[in-house]
């Protein structure tokens, strides 16, 4: 088979519908996929949660009470009557959970201030601790106790009180504690601190003692983070969408190629129009009453004649005959054109 043969098959190809209509489906469809895909990520960030971890302090208070009938030596409520109150034992505990690999320390002590107001401000005039302990935390975790004895902390702020000559003097009895932990959690390395801040308040107008926030707690998450391809669907079958981004702008050039192709040979193939130049001219319509005809044997005799007589060109079809006439008075001056021709 010559080359001749091969070009002439590949035009009959190109210009089929069947082919032309395939080939524009298939680069509209490959296209709106490449520019669907324009916003599509290729890589999607995960995250998974692995743990929890966990801080927490509490404030327990019991209070040995003076001699009385009603509620025995000790107590252990939120509220206790100040008359009654001798001293408090404090328990302070903190645990960090899971107890895995967790090193750390630990501080906590009682701190009393004597303040005054003025104005909306408050002014710490002394301030002593009632006690301090420090340590290592063993197993995440650690107690300790102290003994609040409300008698000598009575004649210690009698005393403080003719130290500063102030009748009107305010006393606030704080418990912090401090921890820095650091270890391994769920395969994660972690530093974390924990503070807690609790009051021991009397209430005077009440005839009351009672705790402010005896409970703090701290929790955070051990999160995992992750990357992992991003799978589309076209017609659905599963691709990466990397892959995806490359492969459908290919695709929709390929399919484009016959397309164009295609056009350009129907196009070249069409018999070009002889009268284009004279199409702005030229009228739908036979003439009606005509005496004479003149014919013309050419295109370029029609032309001719155009310019002469400045008449617009009336065109009809005669049987296989394409008629071009310009009339002008009774006579019609015709050039008739073959199909064919």
């Amino acid at each position: 088979m010559d080359r001749d043969n091969i070009k002439e098959k590949l035009k009959d190809m190109v210009t089929r519908r069947e082919v032309l209509a395939v080939s524009l489906v298939l680069f509209l469809f490959f296209g709106f996929y490449s520019i669907k895909l324009m916003g599509v990520s290729s890589v999607v960030t995960t995250q998974q949660t692995v743990g929890k971890y966990t801080q927490e302090g509490e404030l327990i208070h019991v209070a040995l009470l003076k001699n009385n009938t009603l509620y025995g030596e000790r107590l252990s409520r939120e509220e206790y009557p100040i008359p009654l109150v001798e001293s408090f034992v404090v328990t302070y505990s903190y645990r960090f959970t899971p107890m895995t690999s967790i090193r750390g320390t630990y501080n906590t002590q009682g701190i009393v201030q004597y303040t005054v107001n003025r104005g909306s401000e408050e002014v710490v005039l002394w301030e002593e601790k009632l006690f301090e302990k420090s340590g290592e935390l063993k197993d995440g975790k650690f107690a300790v106790q102290y003994e609040l004895n409300l008698t000598k902390l009575a004649n210690r702020t009698s005393e403080i009180v003719e130290q500063l000559g102030l009748k009107r003097l305010n006393r606030k009895i704080t418990f912090v504690t401090r921890v820095n932990v650091e270890g391994n959690v769920y395969g994660r390395k972690i530093t974390e601190s924990f503070e807690h801040s609790s009051s021991l308040v009397r209430d005077s107008s009440a005839g009351l003692y009672y705790f402010t926030n005896e409970k703090e707690s701290m929790q955070k998450t051990v999160i995992e983070k992750g990357a992992k391809k991003t799978v589309v669907r076209i017609i659905g079958l599963p691709f990466y969408a990397d892959t995806a981004k490359k492969v459908a702008p290919i695709l929709a050039l390929l399919f484009l190629t016959p397309l164009l192709g295609g056009v350009y040979t129907i196009r070249a193939q069409r018999p070009k129009n002889e009268f284009k130049d004279l199409s702005p001219y030229i009228t739908e319509g036979a003439p009606i009453h005509v005496e004479k005809r003149a014919i013309l044997a050419t295109k370029e005799d029609l032309k001719k004649t155009f310019d002469l007589l400045d008449k617009p060109i009336l065109h009809y079809k005669d049987g296989e005959e394409d008629v071009y006439t310009i009339i002008d008075g009774n006579i019609a001056y015709e050039y008739r054109k073959r199909e064919n021709n």
